[in-house]
This record gives C-alpha cells, sequence and structure tokens, in this order.
C-alpha cells in the first residue's frame, strides 16, 4: 500500500500523458510483451504499480516515434554487482567489464547503469548507445610482461527486433572522456528516486563539464564493426580492439568504447547482456606471446 502511496505521488508530480487510451490490464501478456520490446510500460505480469503506457511530454515525437522510443518499466534494480577477477591462461586472458550503461537520446537526462541489458537502437531522435569500460590495472597486470598479439571486445546479444535492413551493422569506438556508470535502470520513473550521477545523453557524469558530450565523447576513427542481421540474437559479436589497447600501453588514456549503429537513421534494435545479467557479460580477451 505504502509502495502504490509512492507512487501516486511520484506520478503526480510528473508531466506525462497517455499514448493512447484503451491500455488496461485486459491486455494479454503477449501483448505487453510487444509493447515492451520497444515499449515505455509496465508489464503487468511484474511490476507493482498500476498498468499504463506514458511517454514524457516534454518529448516532441510524433506517433512513430513514441513507438520507438517506448521502453520497459521493468523492476528497478539499484543494486551492483561485483566486477569478476580476470582469467589468466600461458595465452590468453579474459577480462569482465567493471562499468557499462546506455544512453537514450530520447530521454537524455536518464541513466541506465544498473540496466541487466544494454540497448543500441535507432530511429531518429531516439538512438541509443552502449558504454562499456574495464579495469586498467587488470589489463596493466596481464601485459605487464607479455607482448600483445591482439585484443577482442565480445559481447553477448540477448535479443533482436528484427528489423534490421541488409547490410547494417554496428560499430565500436573508443571514448575521449571518462564517464560514471551510475545506478539507474528502466528510465523514467527509476531515475526520479534517489540521486543518479551516472552516464546520460547529455553528459558523462553530474560532476563533469557535459559541454562536449552529446551522446558521447569518442574518436572519429571507427575501431572495427560487426555486420547485424534479423535473427542474430542469443550469440556473442566480437570487435577488433587490437590498436585501441595498444595505443593504452603506448600511453594513452583508456576510457573504453562506446557501440553504436553505423546508420542511426535506420531501424533496428539490438539487447546486449550488461555486467548485472551475471551471465554472458561484456569481456575483453587479450591474446599475448
Amino acid at each position: 500500500m505504502c509502495m502504490m502511496v509512492v507512487a501516486g505521488v511520484i506520478f503526480s508530480g510528473m508531466s506525462f500523458f497517455m499514448l493512447s487510451e484503451g491500455f488496461t490490464t485486459t491486455l494479454s501478456e503477449n501483448d505487453f510483451k510487444t509493447l515492451c520490446d520497444t515499449g515505455l510500460c509496465f508489464d503487468p505480469t511484474t511490476a507493482t504499480f498500476p498498468t499504463g503506457v506514458f511517454i514524457q511530454q516534454s518529448q516532441k515525437f510524433d506517433s512513430q516515434m513514441m513507438n520507438q522510443n517506448s521502453e520497459s518499466f521493468s523492476a528497478f534494480r539499484a543494486v551492483k554487482t561485483s566486477s569478476m577477477d580476470f582469467e589468466l591462461t600461458d595465452s590468453s586472458a579474459i577480462l569482465y567489464s567493471v562499468k557499462d550503461s546506455f544512453v537514450r537520446e530520447g530521454l537524455q537526462t536518464s541513466n541506465e547503469g544498473s540496466n541487466d541489458v544494454l540497448r543500441v537502437m535507432g530511429t531518429g531522435p531516439t538512438n541509443n548507445r552502449v558504454l562499456i569500460g574495464f579495469d586498467d590495472s587488470q589489463i596493466g597486470t596481464v601485459l605487464e610482461d607479455r607482448s600483445l598479439d591482439s585484443a577482442k571486445l565480445k559481447i553477448f546479444v540477448v535479443d533482436n527486433d528484427d528489423r534490421w535492413q541488409e547490410g547494417q551493422s554496428v560499430i565500436v569506438r573508443s571514448l575521449t572522456e571518462d564517464w560514471e556508470e551510475g545506478i539507474g535502470a528502466n528510465a523514467p520513473f527509476a531515475n526520479f528516486v534517489g540521486t543518479q550521477k551516472g552516464v546520460t545523453w547529455n553528459c558523462s557524469s553530474e560532476d563533469n563539464d557535459c559541454a562536449n558530450w552529446d551522446g558521447g565523447s569518442f574518436m572519429a576513427t571507427v575501431t572495427d564493426s560487426v555486420a547485424i542481421s534479423n535473427g542474430e540474437s542469443g550469440k556473442w559479436i566480437e570487435f577488433d580492439v587490437t590498436k585501441d589497447i595498444q595505443a593504452y600501453l603506448n600511453g594513452a588514456p583508456n576510457y573504453g568504447w562506446i557501440i553504436m549503429k553505423s546508420d542511426e537513421d535506420s531501424s533496428g534494435r539490438i539487447n546486449i547482456a550488461a555486467r548485472e545479467a551475471v551471465t554472458n557479460t561484456p569481456q575483453l580477451e587479450l591474446i599475448f606471446t
């Protein structure tokens, strides 16, 4: 009962309007899953708050953009998982991400640092971009007395909306500014609970100068790209990031990577397992001699 009162107070202070009339709990579970795949919605099978579909009134979207920009109101997760130790063999090492998040052009002040998925998405003003970072000390320890042969950034595609056009790809670029992961998840609701200092579309952190961020501060040169097709899900994809790790070993700062669509004006979305997912978390594989 207390949670219902809190939810009512929070929502009464937020400027929202109903996306359309007639969305009630009479919708089936599959109907809600379809909405939540692309929708800003409550799933009655998991949510404890009243069912409703909302879009922030301040965002200027047409009906198509509303559908593309909507995202799930699943259970808020503010608990961070601890980072895993790296795995070392005679010829390689696997490092696990120590921070990851995604930023959303449609909700530019939202933080997703505690979400268990990382979303790469378009189209138009609803783009989502993924950020992943690894521990500098672990990289240094692994490569201290070894010569780097190659480095791979590995991510696991949890699901795919199967709206990719032929020849589309996702690209990875090296970030040029540090960023803070944060503890937000499933915006906008969760980001009104407590203070979120993590990365957003507008800023790398509340404590940093946001002037040059605007969706991420990254190298103009693409590090690597991977083609994505419909049905590409439940599998790992890899980016060759050897030159970025070599640059770090030569003294360049290491702020991690940003993953985005090669054509952000085209449709298509994939969800990637975040480190909060516990299994299939982002990995950096170092091959050495």
